[in-house]
C-alpha cells in the first residue's frame, strides 16, 4: 500500500499557524523556545505524579496520572518536533514521519486512556482518591477533547494513511509484510515538498499537528481542572 499524504493543502495551516501565534516563523520559534523549558518543568512534575500514583492504593488517582502525563508528553514532543521543522526545513523527511507517529497517539491511545480513567471513577465510588476528582468537569474536558479533535478524527484517508506511516515506517521501518518498501516510498514521495517555511505550514501533517497541539493544550487544562481544591 503506497504511503503518501498530500504534501500542500493550501493555506490551512498557515492560517492556524498564524492565529496561534500571532506572528512570523521566527516568532512561533520564539514562543517555542519561551514555554519549552516551562513545558518540561510541568512534565517532569507529572512524572512525579506517576511515580506517587503507583505508591498509592487508589486506582482512580493512578490512572488520572497517567493520563495526565500522557497528553503532556505528546504536546512536548509536538511542540519539539514544530519548533524542529520551523527552525530547519530540512528536516521534512524525518521530523513529519514522526508528527505522524504523535498524531496517532494522541488519536488512539488518548481515548483508551480517556475511557480507563472514566469507568474508574464511576465504577470504584469507595476509591481512597475518588474525593479529589470533580467527574463533571473531567467530563466536560473530555467533550471539548473529542470535539477539538473532530476534524482529524473524521478525515478517514488520512487517518488510514497515519496507521500506515506509524506502523511501516516511523514505528517499524521494516513491515511484517512489506518489508521496507513504504520507508522507500516515503523517501522518495518527500523528494517533491518544498524544504522551505511555507512548504512546511502547507503540510498537512502540521496542519493536524497544529490543530492537536491546541487540543491537547485545553484538555491538559481541563485535566487540571477536575482536581478539586
Amino acid at each position: 500500500m503506497q504511503a503518501h499524504i498530500d504534501s500542500d493543502i493550501g493555506a490551512g495551516a498557515r492560517t492556524r499557524m498564524s492565529e496561534s501565534s500571532g506572528g512570523s516563523a521566527a516568532d512561533i520559534i520564539a514562543g517555542f523556545d519561551a514555554i519549552l523549558p516551562e513545558q518540561e518543568r510541568v512534565l517532569e512534575q507529572a512524572a512525579q505524579n506517576v511515580k506517587l500514583g503507583l505508591e498509592r492504593d487508589s486506582e482512580i488517582y493512578r490512572r488520572f496520572t497517567q493520563l495526565q502525563f500522557f497528553i503532556l508528553t505528546v504536546d512536548f514532543d509536538m511542540r519539539v518536533m514544530l519548533r524542529a521543522l520551523l527552525a530547519d526545513p530540512q528536516n521534512r523527511l524525518t521530523a513529519e514521519k514522526f508528527l505522524a507517529l504523535t498524531l496517532e497517539e494522541a488519536e488512539e491511545s488518548a481515548g483508551r486512556m480517556v475511557n480507563a480513567v472514566s469507568k474508574a471513577m464511576r465504577s470504584l465510588p469507595n476509591d481512597t482518591g475518588a474525593h479529589l476528582f470533580d467527574i463533571a468537569k473531567f467530563d466536560e474536558a473530555v467533550r471539548a477533547f473529542k470535539q477539538a479533535m473532530s476534524e482529524m478524527r473524521d478525515d478517514k484517508e488520512f487517518n488510514k494513511t497515519l496507521r500506515l506511516i506509524r506502523n511501516t515506517i516511523s514505528g517499524h521501518i521494516v513491515g511484517d509484510d512489506v518489508g521496507v518498501q513504504n520507508s522507500a516510498i516515503w523517501v522518495l514521495t518527500r523528494q517533491g515538498v518544498p524544504r522551505d517555511i511555507d512548504g512546511v505550514l502547507r503540510s498537512q501533517i502540521v496542519s493536524y499537528a497544529i490543530a492537536t497541539l491546541k487540543a491537547l493544550t485545553e484538555f491538559a487544562r481541563g485535566l487540571q481542572g477536575t482536581l478539586r481544591t
